[in-house]
């Protein structure tokens, strides 16, 4: 680990097989777990990690992930993984994300929100003024040259498959909820067999909205659509996929009365 001139940190791995899918290829679960556990190595660099934050009765939450794959790895190859934050606010801050192979090419780019708990009080704690500072630099460099990341909202109609499900204690996090990957595990769940046997999607959007803790029954809602947003396009001319269904699947997971959204996830090519 170490950190570059320009402010960026930068982390080496080396892939394992349990790190790959059926297709004997990195899972985007894979290419996130491994960007989040630089951000963290990044943060505990800066003295600014979940230990430290411990000690102030706050913690680390994520609020959203956005996550495209170009090429995908497989087991024991190495990667190099390149973070940094470039904007923060009183309430949250943007970080991004590079992952190269061992021959310098890019394979997946993302980007997250992430905010500050107050674990004593449960609500959002105020980030520090100096954060910049904190961590030594902050590179306004967006890999998806957007300010935010997209909102995403429930599709209108009616989903067309579901699947309900009990949270049990090995979904659980530090913080004692269900780990912010996990959401990835039920939105599979629920997609068409065929799809989840293909190649894996290579875009996912997932915003967190509500916690959901142990014991709790969550329902996933499954909604498909047509995607007629052309900004993939240079990829799939790249040979990305290019042969794969052009639909957009929106996994909408709510508590067990309806009432209340958890998350949203969104899978595409």
């Amino acid at each position: 680990m170490r950190m570059l001139e320009n402010g960026v940190f930068e982390g080496e791995y080396t892939t394992s097989f349990t790190q790959t899918g059926m297709h004997d290829e990195l899972t985007n679960k894979s290419f996130l777990l491994l960007m989040e556990n630089l951000a963290e190595a990044h943060s505990s660099y800066c003295n600014f990690s979940f230990n430290d934050l411990a000690k102030e009765n706050a913690t680390w939450v994520i609020l959203a992930w956005k996550l495209r794959v170009f090429k995908r790895p497989g087991a024991n190859e190495k990667v190099k993984v390149q973070t940094w934050g470039r904007f923060f606010n009183k309430v949250y801050v943007l970080r991004d994300f590079k992952f190269f192979n061992d021959k310098g090419e890019l394979c997946a780019i993302a980007t997250s929100k992430w905010c500050l708990l107050d674990t004593v009080k449960g609500r959002i704690a105020k980030m520090p003024e100096n954060l910049d500072k904190i961590y030594m630099a902050m590179p306004e460099e967006s890999v998806f040259n957007i300010k935010d990341l997209p909102r995403l909202f429930v599709p209108e109609g009616e989903p067309e498959d579901s699947d309900k499900y009990r949270i049990r204690r090995f979904d659980l996090d530090l913080n004692h909820h269900v780990h912010n990957l996990n959401y990835l595990n039920f939105a599979y769940e629920v997609i068409p067999m065929d799809v989840y046997m293909g190649e894996e999607l290579n875009n996912v959007e997932i915003a967190y909205k509500k916690e959901i803790k142990y014991g709790e029954t969550i329902n996933s809602f499954l909604y498909v659509e047509d995607n007629k947003n052309d900004n993939n396009q240079e990829f799939l001319k790249d040979g990305i996929n290019d042969d794969a269904e052009n639909k957009i699947y929106t996994i909408v997971i709510k508590d067990e009365s309806g009432e209340i959204v958890h998350s949203i996830v969104k899978l595409y090519n």
